[in-house]
């Protein structure tokens, strides 16, 4: 003789338990909407019911009655996260604070470089999340997609037109580094230039290049393709005349970068900070004490990630956000220039 299959507890056998209609016991257990007013003393009831038969809510069917799923998402526009990555790990705690602290949950996508751009975009619109977090650049082919989506977005480090964004102040940053060398006497500086489009790097050189011009400091931009920041043949022609032109500092887009020519500079025999000084930007702690302190700009991008968070369920819940917030940014002198 087979054996019946044994079916979970069901909405209906806690209200016939309790005596109450299956809508009731909706409202109470899932939250869905009923015009019943339910005593205290009904709540209570079929509460210890469902306790006592082990009824757990259909999270899917739950979340089509509230059309929520307590789900935001996160796409990473910049390939795949990578934990052990000072950057990643700094914006995936703040991220993981900001849906604790509002009791949701996060799904992460990557930028998906084997999917095209109307798969992606139906994956992130397909009803999974309630709202996304993006960092990603302008120029993302995504980017477009989400702005005219009726999908609550918030982007975060790079600016994006038309969407609420969480930013640090990278301009006042910027500014701090060329008055701190300014000070320290430098006058022709090298600058390690981004090498992909990236908004807040962009943002970085800019405001870097104006207050270099505005205090008499000749700026050579330059570019690597090595994200991880090895130079590049234009980088290296420049070191090797920065005698001929006068270079005694470099600015580095962002301290991997900073680090990786600090790296570069001890090997080949340049003494930093007396014939080169180097000045990075992120200020991310390191797991361990370095044998060197860089200069460099404290840009908290947990703050960032978390008040990301934080304007996206203000948006789900229906509360007005400004278009740009802006998070102070903290100068950080080292001994590497």
């Amino acid at each position: 003789m087979a054996q019946r299959t044994r079916r979970g507890v069901t909405l209906r056998d806690v209200a016939d338990r309790a005596n109450v209609s299956s809508a009731t016991a909706s409202s109470i257990l899932n939250g869905s909407k009923s015009n019943t007013r339910v005593s205290t003393e009904t709540r209570e009831r079929v509460m210890t019911v469902a306790q006592e038969l082990g009824y757990r809510p259909n999270a899917i069917a739950r979340a089509l009655v509230r059309q929520a799923t307590d789900i935001l998402g996160l796409y990473f526009g910049y390939g795949h996260l990578e934990p052990h990555d000072p950057f990643h790990a700094e914006v995936l705690t703040g991220l993981q604070a900001g849906c604790d602290e509002t009791q949701r949950d996060l799904l992460i996508h990557y930028s998906f470089h084997r999917r095209n751009v109307d798969e992606v975009y139906r994956e992130l619109v397909g009803g999974k999340i309630d709202g996304l977090v993006m960092l990603a650049a302008p120029g993302d082919p995504l980017v477009e997609r989400v702005r005219q989506a009726r999908l609550p977005v918030v982007a975060m480090t790079d600016k994006i037109e038309g969407i609420p964004s969480a930013i640090a102040d990278d301009e006042a940053g910027s500014r701090a580094i060329a008055e701190h060398l300014h000070a320290k006497g430098h006058r022709s500086v090298f600058y390690r230039l981004c090498p992909g489009e990236s908004d807040s790097a962009g943002r970085r050189y800019q405001a870097f290049v104006s207050r270099a011009f505005q205090l008499g400091i000749r700026v050579y931009p330059a570019r690597t393709e090595d994200w991880k920041g090895a130079l590049g043949p234009e980088e290296h022609k420049l070191l090797d005349k920065r005698q001929e032109l006068g270079i005694t500092a470099a600015v580095c887009w962002g301290d991997p970068s900073a680090n990786a020519l600090l790296a570069h500079c001890l090997g080949h025999g340049i003494d930093v900070p007396r014939q080169l000084a180097i000045a990075g930007f992120n200020g991310i702690e390191p797991p361990v004490v370095p044998a060197r302190v860089l200069t460099t700009v404290r840009a908290s991008w947990s703050k960032v990630a978390h008040r990301a968070v934080g304007l996206l369920v203000d948006m789900l819940e229906g509360r007005s956000v400004p278009m740009l917030t802006i998070l102070p940014t903290e100068f950080s002198p080292g001994d590497t220039t």
